[in-house]
């Protein structure tokens, strides 16, 4: 079997954080590559509705003493992808300037897009239809909603196992 290109989104989340665990032992070939991202709203306090990080990438950044805790997570995350034998792991950290569920996960589906993934992975809160749907209608929406709805690779939503 070729080699896939999996992008796999986490976060510190408990679910993020077992969705790596799940995909790296269960889901991925030791041969694939894996890229890990993250995306980081950003830190300025002037945002503007509608802005996307091509617009204002100048001023878009994240918060400092964020991005370091991301960084370290994501070397935590390749660390444990290493033990379960992948060794082809990328890093990156986007940023949302707009911010919100719905522009996190576009970033994530436009940098599937982008590196023309086989795959793409993320954890689920699963947060319910009522949830889902009260926080719709005041414009927070569901990452695993968006991305399922608008990648162009297979996506894989995982939960975790109920304790």
């Amino acid at each position: 079997m070729a080699p896939r290109k999996v992008v796999l989104a986490v976060d510190s989340s408990p679910v993020s954080l077992d969705a790596l665990k799940w995909a790296t032992k269960s889901l991925c070939n030791k041969e694939d590559e894996l890229h890990l991202i993250s995306v980081l709203e950003s830190g300025k306090s002037n945002e503007v509705p509608g802005e996307s990080a091509a617009d204002d990438a100048g001023e878009c950044k994240p918060d400092p003493t964020a991005l370091l805790r991301t960084q370290d997570l994501l070397k935590q995350c390749k660390d444990d992808a290493a033990g379960a034998g992948i060794k082809n792991v990328k890093l990156t950290t986007l940023v949302s300037c707009v911010g919100g569920a719905n522009d996190m996960a576009r970033h994530i589906v436009d940098y599937s897009d982008s590196e023309n993934a086989d795959m793409l992975v993320l954890g689920s809160r699963g947060m319910g239809g009522f949830k889902r749907a009260f926080y719709g209608m005041v414009g927070l929406g569901s990452v695993s909603d968006y991305v399922t709805k608008n990648a162009r690779c297979n996506v894989v939503v995982h939960k975790m196992p109920a304790p």
